[in-house]
């Protein structure tokens, strides 16, 4: 019986895992890149990645605090006006940050595809920047 319960309690917390962010835009490389050339004044790049990785390599301008970080950091380098562009290793990290970061009261927040291994390609000539693309998650 109690084993039936961790089963139903891992599925749900899987579902929730997995449930959109509420409003959290997704960009592409190509259209980052274009923005990132444009340097708006009131955008913010956000590397949630562990500090070995972020100092290998990392975005110029890229403020570094990682996932698990994140929650006890205080964010005074960030206003609640500033678009926030989430760089990580995987969607759902950017996904947790995105819930982190909304809980104190941040709502312009943005997910670049691909992560750092997207840009790093990317910076290897792979990219082609055409147009700018943004699109939202469907909140069901």
């Amino acid at each position: 019986m109690i084993s039936y319960i961790f089963m139903i309690l891992f599925v749900l917390y899987f579902i929730h895992l997995m449930k959109p962010v509420k409003d959290l835009k997704y960009i592409s490389m190509d259209s980052f890149s274009m923005l990132l050339k444009d340097k708006p004044v009131n955008s913010k790049i956000l590397d949630i990645r562990d500090q070995v990785d972020y100092h290998a390599f990392h975005i110029e301008r890229a403020i570094n605090i990682s996932l698990g970080r994140l929650p006890y950091v205080k964010k005074a380098e960030f206003n609640k006006e500033d678009e926030i562009f989430l760089i990580s290793d995987s969607k759902y990290q950017s996904k947790k940050a995105a819930r982190i970061l909304k809980r104190s009261g941040f709502e312009n927040l943005t997910h670049v595809n691909g992560g750092m291994a997207g840009y790093t390609r990317f910076m290897n000539g792979q990219g082609q920047s055409k147009r700018l693309q943004v699109r939202r998650e469907k909140w069901c």
